[in-house]
C-alpha cells in the first residue's frame, strides 16, 4: 500500500512516501480504507523524537491518528460495524507503527464513529483528535457551563477553533488569543473577546476584564512563561488544562484550589458519535480544513511547525 513513513527521528525531511505492507486487522479492530488523514502537532512531535517516555515506536513508523474512510475488514470480536460503513476515528495507541497517513489503517472499533452525513471525508478527518481533546477538556475536566468564563489560547489553531464553538455551546463566555489577521475568523466561531497577542498582554487584558480570573484556561501554548501565566489568570477553584506540558511547580495551584492537568486526549467512539451528531445537526460548525495531497506530508509538517495554521490541515489519500 502507498504510505508516508519515517525510519528515524528528525526534521520533516525524514518523511518518505513509498510502498509498505498492508497492516493486519486485529480481533477488536476494523481495517479502514483511508480517504483522508488529519495532521496534528503530535504527529510532528513524535516524528522529531519527542514523548518517547510515553509512546513507543516500531520503525518504519507511519504517522497519523485522525482518519476518515470506509471499513474494508472487521475483526472477529467486533459487533455493530460492517464492511462498507463510512466512519471517522482516532487511531491512537501508546505504541505507534501503523498510522493513518496511508491507504489502509487499523483502528480499535471502540474509537470510531459514523461520519457525519453533512461532512466530506476531508472535513470528517479533521474532527476526531481536536474535538475529543476540546470536549474532554472543557466539559469533563473544566466543567464549563452557563455563566462560566474561559480563555482559549491560540483560537485559530486546530484545538482552539473547535473549542471556541464548543464553549459557546456549553454557555460560557469565551476569551481567546489570535493575531489581527485571524480576529474576524475567531469572532465568527463565537469568541466574545479577542486579544491580539502580538500587540497586547493577554494576562493583563484578562485580569482587567476579570479581576478574580477566569473559570478555566485551555492552554495550548508552550514556553515563554505561559504555563505560569495560566495559573495567575485562573480564579481560585478554577481549572487549567495544559495541552503540551505538565503544570508548573507553583504553590498557588494548591493554595488556591486550582485543578491543573496535562490533558491527554482519550479515544472514545461513543463520545465521538455524540460530537458527530452535534456537527451533523449544525449545533457545532464543521472544522475549517485545508487539504493537501498525501505526497505533501513534508509540507504539512513544516506548516504545523510554523504554528501559523488556521483550522485543520488534512491529507487527502483516496477518493471513495
Amino acid at each position: 500500500m502507498r504510505a508516508v513513513y519515517y525510519e528515524t527521528h528528525g526534521d520533516a525531511e525524514v518523511l518518505q512516501i513509498g510502498e509498505l505492507d498492508k497492516p493486519a486487522c486485529g480481533d477488536e479492530q476494523v481495517l479502514v480504507e483511508v480517504a483522508a488523514a488529519g495532521v496534528n502537532p503530535i504527529d510532528r512531535r513524535l516524528r522529531a523524537g519527542e514523548l518517547q517516555e510515553y509512546i513507543q515506536r516500531t520503525f518504519p513508523v507511519t504517522p497519523g491518528f485522525d482518519l476518515s474512510g470506509r471499513i474494508v475488514e472487521v475483526g472477529d470480536a467486533v459487533t455493530g460495524w460492517q464492511v462498507g460503513d463510512e466512519i471517522m476515528g482516532l487511531a491512537f495507541t501508546w505504541s505507534i507503527q501503523h498510522g493513518t497517513y496511508a491507504e489502509f489503517a487499523p483502528v480499535d472499533a471502540g474509537a470510531i464513529a459514523p461520519k457525519p452525513v453533512n461532512a466530506s471525508f476531508e472535513q470528517a478527518a479533521g474532527i476526531p483528535l481536536v474535538s475529543l481533546t476540546a470536549w474532554q477538556s472543557l466539559l469533563e475536566f473544566g466543567q464549563l457551563g452557563p455563566g462560566k468564563t474561559v480563555l482559549i489560547q491560540a483560537g485559530a489553531g486546530g484545538v482552539g477553533s473547535v473549542a471556541i464553538p464548543m464553549a459557546k455551546h456549553l454557555g460560557a463566555t469565551v476569551y481567546t488569543t489570535a493575531s489581527a489577521a485571524n480576529t474576524d475568523y475567531v469572532r465568527s466561531l463565537g469568541a466574545d473577546v479577542v486579544i491580539d497577542y502580538q500587540k497586547d498582554s493577554y494576562e493583563r487584558a484578562i485580569l482587567e476584564a476579570e479581576p478574580d480570573g477566569v473559570d478555566m484556561v485551555l492552554e495550548a501554548l508552550l514556553g515563554d512563561g505561559t504555563d505560569e501565566a495560566a495559573i495567575r489568570i485562573t480564579k481560585s477553584g478554577g481549572a487549567v488544562a495544559y495541552m503540551n506540558n505538565e503544570p508548573p511547580d507553583m504553590p498557588d495551584i494548591g493554595a488556591r484550589g486550582i485543578r491543573a492537568e496535562f490533558i491527554h486526549h482519550r479515544a472514545d467512539g461513543a463520545m465521538l458519535s455524540e460530537l458527530g451528531a452535534l456537527y451533523e445537526q449544525g449545533l457545532l460548525p464543521l472544522p475549517q480544513t485545508e487539504t493537501l495531497p498525501l505526497s505533501a506530508a513534508v509540507e504539512a509538517h513544516r506548516r504545523s511547525e510554523s504554528r501559523r495554521t488556521r483550522g485543520k490541515l488534512v491529507l487527502s489519500i483516496a477518493t471513495l
